[in-house]
């Protein structure tokens, strides 16, 4: 179909054909962004009043939450503004500037369509109806929620009957996301939203009181303490004696929600003491009341949020990002809340809803360092754009450990909620990993629930309280019942370990080094290093780096050799035979997983270590089978090569014995020399003397080039003085100086020892590639001579080899250019001669047809005078 985009939209959206209407409902909001506001007042908005009534519940559903950018476009956008994106529109709060007839539209006609879908009979449909009405509130302008939007769920708060239940289910849910949303004010929130809730907690439908005590939290944000504490606690409080046990459960999931929501209500230092006071006195009881109800399905639907309960004790002002010259993690934006799900797994995203922002976007997990949202970057900025993310996420990890280990210490939980939940939530709390409920599918999921919020108890009770309780909770969860290893025993369940494999490390960096090296390391040693499963395997890999900055040096070698071991093991790199008979050979994330940790581990171990035990792994990754592990190991090239310099070797043990530089020199000559041979014999297939690549395949010489690169790379980056980023010199393993990339400052000793072996061994034979019979050969080793430092560039033969490199891409541009244009002109050609042919045969036929006619003249007037015929071909 070639009918322009808003014509096909049109005529589509009112197809007998449900599928094709629900494929151009879903392309409402693309098609108002593309055609203007002005062709969407007046073609697309024709089309909802059919489609609001539409038969088919998934096009009414859709078409829910194509009106929510219906309305950004009528009301935000303008004549001035059609360039201008709409995040960044919507990012302009509040909005001082609206397109008035649109706003009008919205509030008058397009409301009144998600009104009528918050009251449909289908589920789906009421809640994406509910969700756009409570995201566009907050676009609006603050004296028109009330009414325009407000009145919409009191309305469906009014219905009688079986339908009028469901209505007041969704209804509830969109009035505490109002309330929560800071549009309401106080006096609003208290005069209409109040004695709605309120009067829901008292309805005779369990199913509304439920929904009800689900919305309390959230209406709690945009109450004042007082009517907190008078009237919504109180109601909470009967919720909890509910005949029903399904409404008791509910509440005993609410309670994370409910203390998080008291202590942002709360805003002076005053204000929260009175808040945690509240929090002692009236929700820790009734979280053990519902600890020991008589319903199990009660009692384990409190066990299960007890530990997310625990945490949101946790005190979550202040700034994570300690230091402000340095750059904030992207774990963390400061907000309430956002102090990762990494410690508050269930209560997170809950509490990110909470928190009375005008706009709720969420934080990305992983972001560039210092990319600036402008279109010119410094040449730094350029160099750090081309190292992998894998190499950034590192860093950033590591940095937001720190920053949540360091909030902890300047803003400690208050020492009173720290004795009330020790002596009250705790004991139950550790229970929970040696349950015995008499079904083994509840205590396995039990064990479960604690070993998934075991770090943020942690978190919150600090090393303080761990020789006693918690400690015999993660030996109790690690080994069930204190079992024999040697003994037939089942052991924990598999999602424990696992979940246990990937916080432990977290659990050692809030403990300290101390209590790391005394109860962490065994335990890591005895139950996970070896253990069989893959995820946790996988987990060991990934964490082992983090968890080895707490161990003291002397401990450094017997560690990385059983990792070493592990590593090089016939699970891992150790097999050669790889088949589907064994599915953990084929996973190649495992391997990745290593590649990604070496850059980590080069930095942090002696260079005697570092040619021991990772070095052969690391040959091991750059011949991998899989092009993303072997593209993760060549960044470690770099690293390896400033490991092994002189200067770095005289300062490790190798350097604590009595020789001298020449010995310091001749140790590092012969490592590197090593690594350079064994890199022209493996990836190039080249014998030691050679300068040419004979054997390999054109991919493991593009994998040479990339080494190149990030050689060069890494010398660009290092240029700026003083150490390199490490994880040894500073607290809980970060260095003071290492605020930055592990391509960070070098020393000069480091620079000029990589750049004579760049210079001398590596590019040789990559210049040598220039004449490469394949062309992406040849368009690598160019776009690596570009990265290289400037006094390389200009070197004779790499400036010579760099400018035919040029001269020849710049040829196949200027080609590219003039088949492009030719393609174009001989399309232009063909299409007029396609209507040149098209013509001519219209006017042969005509022809013919006169010719045809002709002719039969002619015959008839030679039967007339043929004589006259005779003489008339003679004359001629």
């Amino acid at each position: 179909d070639d009918l322009p985009l808003l014509d096909r939209v049109v005529r589509y959206c009112r197809s007998g054909i449900a599928l094709q209407r629900l494929v151009h409902v879903k392309m409402l909001a693309e098609t108002a962004e593309s055609v203007g506001v002005h062709a969407t007042m007046n073609s697309l908005l024709r089309l909802l009043t059919r489609l609001a009534s539409d038969p088919e519940s998934i096009i009414r559903q859709h078409l829910a939450n194509q009106l929510l950018p219906l309305c950004y476009t009528c009301m935000l956008r303008s004549e001035h503004k059609q360039t201008v994106p709409m995040d960044q529109l919507l990012a302009e709060v509040p909005h001082s500037v609206y397109n008035n007839e649109g706003y009008s539209i919205v509030t008058t006609q397009l409301v009144g369509y998600l009104e009528k879908l918050a009251s449909d009979a289908d589920l789906d449909v009421r809640r994406s109806a509910a969700d756009s009405l409570a995201s566009l509130a907050t676009h609006l302008k603050q004296k028109d929620v009330v009414s325009v939007i407000l009145s919409i769920p009191l309305k469906m708060m009014k219905k009688k009957g079986a339908e009028g239940e469901d209505l007041k289910i969704s209804a509830a849910n969109l009035i505490s996301e109002l309330a929560s949303s800071g549009q309401l004010t106080p006096s609003v929130v208290k005069s209409q939203v109040f004695p709605a809730i309120l009067d829901m907690t008292k309805d005779n439908s369990f199913r509304v009181r439920r929904s009800a005590t689900q919305a309390l939290p959230r209406v709690v944000i945009g109450s004042t303490l007082d009517d907190a504490e008078n009237r919504l606690l109180p109601a909470f409080l009967k919720l909890s004696k509910d005949d029903m046990y399904r409404v008791r459960k509910s509440v005993g999931e609410s309670l994370v929600d409910m203390s998080r929501s008291l202590m942002i209500l709360a805003k002076t230092e005053e204000m929260k003491n009175q808040m945690r006071e509240i929090r002692r006195s009236k929700l820790i009881p009734i979280a053990t009341k519902l600890v020991g109800d008589s319903n199990k399905f009660v009692r384990h639907g409190m066990m299960q949020f007890l530990g997310p309960f625990i945490a949101s004790f946790y005190p979550l002002e202040g700034d994570f990002a300690i230091d402000k010259q340095e750059d904030v993690p992207p774990h963390y934006d400061g907000n309430t809340g956002e102090i990762g799900v990494q410690f508050f797994p269930h209560a997170n995203s809950m509490v990110r809803r909470l928190v009375a922002v005008p706009v709720a976007a969420p934080t990305p997990i992983q972001a560039p360092i210092n990319v600036k949202p402008t279109a010119t970057l410094s040449e730094k900025e350029e160099l750090q754009q081309m190292l992998p993310s894998f190499l950034r996420h590192n860093v950033m990890s590591a940095r937001a450990l720190d920053s949540v280990v360091r909030h902890r210490e300047l803003f400690p939980p208050d020492e009173k909620d720290l004795k009330v939940v020790v002596s009250h939530l705790l004991p139950t709390f550790v229970s929970l990993a040696s349950i015995s409920t008499g079904d083994e599918n509840t205590d396995a999921e039990m064990r479960v629930y604690c070993a998934y919020s075991f770090p943020a108890v942690v978190l919150l009770l600090g090393s303080q309280n761990w020789n006693g309780a918690l400690k015999e909770c993660l030996l109790e969860l690690v080994n069930p019942g204190g079992e024999d290893e040697d003994e037939d025993g089942e052991g924990p369940p598999v999602p424990v370990k696992r979940c246990l494999a990937s916080s432990i490390h977290t659990v050692a960096h809030i403990l300290g080094r101390e209590l790391t090296m005394s109860d962490i390391v065994p335990i890591f040693k005895d139950y996970f290093l070896y253990d069989g499963d893959e995820s946790v395997r996988f987990n060991v890999i990934r964490n082992f780096p983090s968890l080895m900055t707490l161990m003291p040096r002397t401990y450094h070698e017997e560690y990385l050799a059983m990792w070493s071991e592990l590593c090089r093991g016939d699970e891992l790199l150790g097999a050669h035979k790889r088949s589907v008979t064994n599915p953990c050979l084929l996973n190649w994330r495992q391997r990745d997983a290593i590649s990604r940790s070496m850059p980590t581990l080069l930095e942090m171990v002696s260079p005697i270590q570092v040619k021991t035990y990772l070095w052969p792994i690391l040959q091991m990754l750059l011949v991998d089978s899989v092009n993303s592990v072997r593209t993760h190991a060549e960044w470690s090239i770099p690293i390896l090569l400033c490991v092994l310099s002189p200067d770095n070797i005289k300062n490790s043990i190798l350097g604590k014995t009595d020789s001298n530089t020449k010995d310091y020199d001749r140790w590092s000559g012969e490592s590197c020399s090593q690594v350079m041979n064994w890199l022209r014999e493996n990836i190039l297939g080249n014998p030691v003397d050679s300068k040419r690549a004979r054997n390999a395949s054109f991919s493991k010489r593009q994998l040479y080039c990339r080494i190149c690169a990030s050689v060069g790379l890494a010398l660009r980056l290092g240029k700026e003085e003083g150490g390199f980023f490490n994880f040894l010199g500073g607290k809980n393993g970060v260095s003071e100086e290492g605020k930055g990339f592990f391509y960070g400052c070098r020393s000069p000793e480091e620079r000029q020892h990589v750049k004579r072996i760049l210079v001398d061994q590596m590019l040789p034979t990559a210049l040598a590639m220039k004449n490469d019979k394949v062309t992406n050969v040849r368009l690598t080793l160019l776009n690596v001579l570009k990265v290289m430092p400037e006094d390389v560039k200009k070197i004779n033969t790499v400036a010579r080899v760099m400018k035919e490199l040029e001269d020849e891409a710049k040829t196949w541009e200027s080609f590219q250019t003039a088949a492009s244009d030719v393609e174009v002109n001989n399309d232009k050609v063909a299409q007029k001669a396609a209507t040149a042919a098209n013509n001519n045969a219209a006017h042969a036929a005509n022809g013919n047809s006169r010719a045809a006619d002709a002719s039969k003249g002619q015959k008839n007037a030679n039967k007339n005078n043929g004589g006259a015929d005779a003489t008339s071909k003679v004359s001629i």
